[in-house]
C-alpha cells in the first residue's frame, strides 16, 4: 500500500492491516522475553511441588497453556513485567514508526505500558466483549463510568507473535465504527468493558487472522473484540498504543486534556510515556530506563 491508500483506509475504516511490516526476527527478543518468564515460572512452582512437569518440550505456544491446565486456572493478564530494552525496541521499530507518523504526526509518544496477551485455551475472561480502547483507557472503577479521551486520536497497533486465526481468537472489528464517537460502557467485576449497546446491528464485524510480520493499526474510537480460543495453544500476541506528545503536539484544547490525562495516568502508575518521534530530543533506552526507574521510586516514596 502507498503512504496515502494507507491513510484513506485508515479514515474510513478507523483500522488498517499492513502485512510484512515487521521482520519476523525483530519478534524474537519479544518471544525470547516470554519464554524466559515463563520457565522461571514453571521451575518455582516445580520446585515447590505444585507442578508434575517443567513442561520443556512443548511449544512455545503449547507450553504456558500446559502449565495453566495443570494448575487449573485461567488468568486475565500476563503478571511476569512488560519493560524492558525489548519493549522499547518494540515501540521504535523503524515500519511501525512509519505508519504511526502518517497516522499521527511528527511528535507522538508511545504510553509505555503495552498489553501482552497469553489467550488461553478455553478462557472466555481473555475474550473480550466488544469494545473501544478509549474505555479500558478512561475506567478504572468498576461500574464508574467515565469519559476522558474521546476528542483525542491515538493508534493502538497490535502485534501477533503467532499465527492468529479464527481458532485461536484473532481480532474482529467494525468497519467504521471510530465515527460513532466514545460510547457508553463500563467495567464489569471481571475488570472487562461491556457495551450498553448491540453494536453489532450498527456494522457488520470483520475478522483480522493475521500472521508474525503482520500488524493491525486502529483508532481508539474502533469498535473491536476477540473471540475464544477454541484450540489447545496459546494465542500469544502485544499490543501497544502511540498518542500526541502533549507537551510538543499541536493540539486543541479537548485534545490536549486527553493528552494530558493518558501521561499523567502513566506517571501515577509508575511508568513514563516514551517519545518516539518527535523533531526535539529523543530518548535512548538508557535515558528512558533511567527516568521510568526515578519515577517508580518517586511513586514507591
Amino acid at each position: 500500500m502507498t503512504d496515502q491508500e494507507i491513510k484513506t483506509a485508515y479514515e474510513r475504516e478507523g483500522y488498517v492491516v499492513l502485512r510484512d511490516i515487521i521482520d519476523n526476527r525483530d519478534l524474537e527478543p519479544m518471544r525470547d522475553f516470554i519464554k524466559a518468564k515463563v520457565d522461571g515460572y514453571c521451575r518455582e512452582l516445580y520446585s515447590e511441588g505444585k507442578l508434575a512437569s517443567l513442561y520443556e518440550n512443548e511449544s512455545f505456544e503449547r507450553r504456558y497453556a500446559a502449565i495453566c491446565e495443570e494448575l487449573d486456572i485461567l488468568p486475565r493478564n500476563w503478571s511476569f513485567g512488560m519493560f524492558g530494552r525489548e519493549f522499547y525496541d518494540l515501540y521504535n521499530l523503524p515500519g511501525v514508526l512509519d505508519v504511526v507518523r502518517l497516522l499521527l504526526g511528527s511528535e507522538v509518544s508511545n504510553i509505555g505500558t503495552p498489553a501482552l496477551r497469553t489467550k488461553l485455551p478455553g478462557s472466555m475472561i481473555t475474550s473480550f466483549p466488544w469494545h473501544q480502547d478509549s474505555q479500558y483507557l478512561d475506567q478504572s472503577t468498576v461500574g464508574k463510568k467515565e469519559k476522558r479521551t474521546g476528542d483525542l486520536h491515538m493508534v493502538t497497533v497490535w502485534v501477533p507473535l503467532v499465527e492468529a486465526t479464527v481458532e485461536n481468537g484473532c481480532c474482529w472489528v467494525i468497519p467504521g465504527s471510530h465515527r460513532w464517537g466514545l460510547l457508553d460502557g463500563a467495567r464489569g467485576a471481571d475488570m472487562n468493558i461491556r457495551m450498553e449497546e448491540d453494536v453489532e446491528s450498527r456494522g457488520t464485524p470483520v475478522a483480522i487472522p493475521l500472521k508474525p510480520g503482520g500488524a493491525l493499526f486502529m483508532s481508539n474510537l474502533t469498535v473491536h473484540t476477540s473471540k475464544l480460543n477454541t484450540t489447545r495453544k496459546s494465542r500469544w500476541s502485544i499490543d501497544f498504543r502511540y498518542f500526541p506528545t502533549p507537551e510538543r503536539a499541536d493540539l486543541s484544547v479537548a485534545q490536549l486534556e486527553g493528552a494530558e490525562y493518558v501521561r499523567d495516568k502513566e506517571l501515577r502508575g509508575g511508568m513514563v510515556p516514551l517519545p518516539v518521534l518527535t523533531e526535539g530530543h529523543k530518548p535512548t533506552w538508557e535515558e528512558w530506563e533511567t527516568q521510568v526507574l526515578a519515577q517508580r521510586a518517586r511513586r514507591s516514596r
